[in-house]
């Protein structure tokens, strides 16, 4: 006998663990820096402490709903498999869980992360984090609501049967709406998720009774869920609908994939001698589309500043800027695996000591970021001095050299090794 689909049918898809690496570690460090900053605080200041939680997973989940849900990439396994409205509905649950688990992460850190006196008004840090349980739901829940079912109004918009009297008034006045037509219900929904979270958590705030505060949260969760009870009898159709629309909307035009961001061109590899520029420029496009380099830099560069404007020790500091190091480098691994980096093209193309050197200019390639970084830290705070800047910038193209190495030889230097 068959057993009935569930949405655990749909199977996990593999995932290296360097990768599981630096996607958790930011999160991890993030909460670690937390529970630096409420470890000594009493009842009251972790209430405050909790609300701006609650606003920033708001917003949060405002921008990286959409990014999260659509377009899927199970969608053509899930059109083979037909399952249920209501395990659609589960199957997006899954998929927004991470960011949910951090968020109840975060908030029983601020209520129960107590070095000070941890036994202390337990019952006051049992009701805050049981607040925090309910109002998270509510957010999750309201943002997934919201762009689930973008795909009907985007259309409508689109197609001009709704929305029309704000264009013919903004035309009568000479002005213009800032995205189009069809975008516009998907910045409504941004707005309208970072406002409805935000104004709860303001709306709480303004209850001065402690044990009565939790109730905009408790309103806000069944009105998210209402809503969403009354659309899972045709889940399908809004997911099948949402996920069209995003299809096209995260279409780059210019390349026709969905892919969104440009690959490099050749011109922009200048700082690369002649000699090995074509290979780096190779390895540099293989490597983007695999990896989104430009912002987990940036990422990383956000968590230390960070790290320092919340006074955390300077080991933190270290020991993060040693994770940037090692994660930089480690992310080139699947450029120089032989299903991108065949050995036998590359041994045609050039030696492998050559490709060696290639490879350290690619590991390079985002030293100047770490530099401006650190630099920036040195500049504006006293936590960093300028010595270490060059020790930083040292270890850096250091281990990119023995990166580069590690890698050649896995790959052409092994090659060579048995066939040459």
């Amino acid at each position: 006998m068959m057993k009935p689909l569930t949405y655990r049918t749909i199977p996990k898809r593999y995932t290296s663990p360097g990768r599981r690496v630096t996607a958790m570690a930011p999160g991890l460090v993030l909460l670690s820096a937390l529970l630096w900053l409420s470890h000594d605080l009493g009842l009251d200041e972790r209430i405050v402490l909790f609300r701006y939680l609650a606003m920033a997973f708001a917003a949060c989940m405002a921008f990286i709903t959409p990014h999260l849900l659509f377009p899927d990439k199970d969608k053509t396994l899930i059109l083979q498999l037909n399952p249920s409205p209501r395990r659609l509905f589960l199957h997006h649950l899954v998929k927004l869980r991470p960011l949910w688990l951090y968020g109840l992460a975060a908030a029983a850190i601020i209520a129960f992360g107590d070095s000070v006196s941890p036994a202390q008004e337990f019952n006051g840090k049992t009701r805050l984090f049981a607040t925090g349980i309910i109002a998270l739901t509510a957010i999750m829940l309201y943002a997934l609501y919201r762009f689930v079912t973008i795909g009907d109004q985007s259309q409508r918009w689109n197609e001009g049967k709704a929305g029309r009297l704000l264009f013919q008034t903004l035309d009568s006045v000479g002005k213009s709406t800032p995205v189009d037509a069809g975008m516009f219900p998907t910045f409504l929904s941004t707005i309208m998720v970072t406002f409805v979270g935000m104004m709860s958590v303001v709306a709480a705030a303004a209850i001065p009774q402690v044990h009565l505060a939790v109730l905009p949260f408790v309103l806000f969760l069944g009105y998210s869920g209402y809503r969403i009870s009354r659309e899972i009898g045709r889940f399908d159709c809004l997911y099948y609908q949402s996920d069209a629309f995003y299809d096209e909307l995260f279409t780059n035009p210019a390349t026709g994939t969905k892919e969104s961001r440009e690959p490099a061109s050749y011109d922009a590899i200048y700082w690369v001698p002649a000699r090995w520029r074509a290979a780096v420029w190779t390895q540099t496009i293989q490597l983007d589309r695999k990896r989104p380099m430009g912002r987990i830099v940036a990422l990383l560069s956000f968590t230390y500043w960070l790290l320092i404007w919340l006074g955390t020790p300077e080991s933190w500091h270290a020991g993060w800027l040693v994770f940037w190091v090692l994660s930089k480098n480690m992310l080139a691994w699947p450029a120089s695996g032989s299903a991108i980096s065949p050995p036998l093209f590359h041994w045609w193309m050039m030696p492998p000591s050559d490709w060696m050197i290639a490879r350290f200019f690619l590991q390079t390639r985002w030293t100047l970021a770490l530099i401006l970084t650190v630099s920036a830290a040195a500049l504006f705070a006293e936590a960093v001095s300028w010595q270490s800047v060059l020790i930083w910038t040292l270890a850096d193209v250091a281990f990119s050299a023995v990166s580069a190495w590690m890698l050649t030889r896995s790959n052409e230097f092994a090659f060579k090794k048995r066939y040459a």
